[in-house]
């Protein structure tokens, strides 16, 4: 159509449900820019507030295999949708791509199945905002249910709730002693608790260590066992989810954890441009010889810091 920008046209593919398109359209989202804020302005107003379902746990803990199968029994179901795996490691390796997709291989060639990787590149509190944006495409190009994973228990590069409605952590047999060390951490950021591997003879003493640990409540977190590679438990998982995403939509706090996400994103944004101002700023030449010259002066690079704060909020506008 005469007079329609590139972003229109992309936007319009996605929409349309057009992979390619999506997937180019995600790497704009990535990379920031004019281009990708046109691109998400654009697609705002078909933002549908579909379920964010994050995944969380330490390496080996069978996450990916997990979210596989649950992703397979929501096709079964009819319902589209996306994966998007966090990667914290460096973005050349390419590890998270490809190992996600083989531990993935249920879903990854599914119709109405896709999905993405992340890499953090090292960063931390920004990339919550990238990975927000995202979900909104996602959401946007029309997926029922958008699965998130990252590694860790809620202390890595990326907070899963910063990101997710809910929030499952998985486990293992094995990890008894670990357990009781990152108790606090675990009571913090789960909605349900999922003691994989259960095939192993001390998944019932895990469970029962969990079910103790997260005490006695109407509202207390729900505690199940899977074995992911047979997909045994899968279905009461999933359903288990979306019965707790239903939940927090019906009594409000589906909009409190949202409305959280939008200001830990907003803030995000902030220091992630602060910080390329500063690192951008600290290379001038006229930086350099300012701070050499204040410092020559006798004053404390704190005192200096203060001095400088104003032109790099001025660098900082002009990103």
């Amino acid at each position: 159509m005469q007079g329609m920008s590139d972003a229109d046209r992309l936007v319009d593919k996605v929409l349309a449900g057009d992979t390619r398109s999506l997937a180019r359209a995600i790497s704009i989202v990535e990379v920031r820019g004019g281009e990708a804020e046109s691109i998400l302005s654009r697609l705002s107003k078909h933002v549908r507030g579909s379920p964010v379902i994050g995944f969380s746990g330490p390496p080996g803990s069978g996450k990916s295999t997990l979210i596989g199968r649950i992703g397979e029994y929501l096709r079964g179901s009819g319902l589209r949708v996306a994966v998007l795996a966090i990667d914290p490691s460096s973005p050349f390796t390419g590890g998270a791509v490809l190992g996600d997709r083989v531990r993935m291989v249920s879903i990854a060639s599914a119709p109405g199945v896709f999905i993405r990787s992340m890499a953090t590149r090292g960063a931390r509190g920004g990339v919550v905002a990238y990975v927000r944006s995202v979900i909104r495409v996602l959401d946007a190009s029309g997926f029922d249910v958008i699965l998130v994973e990252t590694a860790g228990a809620g202390q890595t590069d990326v907070s899963i709730n910063d990101v997710a409605d809910v929030v499952a952590i998985v486990v293992t047999p094995d990890m008894g002693d670990s357990i009781q060390a990152i108790k606090a951490g675990l009571l913090e950021i789960g909605d349900v608790y999922v003691v994989n591997k259960a095939d192993d003879s001390r998944s019932s003493y895990i469970a029962s260590m969990l079910e103790a640990m997260l005490g006695r409540g109407g509202d207390r977190p729900v505690v199940l066992r899977t074995i992911a590679t047979r997909g045994e438990g899968v279905d009461v998982l999933a359903e288990t989810l979306l019965r707790k995403w239903e939940q927090l939509k019906a009594d409000g706090g589906l909009q409190a954890r949202r409305r959280r996400q939008n200001i830990a994103e907003v803030a995000a944004l902030i220091m992630e441009d602060f910080r390329v101002a500063v690192e951008t700023f600290s290379s001038d030449k006229e930086f350099i010889a300012e701070v050499e010259r204040l410092v020559a002066e006798g004053l404390d690079p704190k005192a200096v810091a203060r001095k400088m704060m104003d032109r790099v909020l001025e660098w900082a506008r002009k990103i």
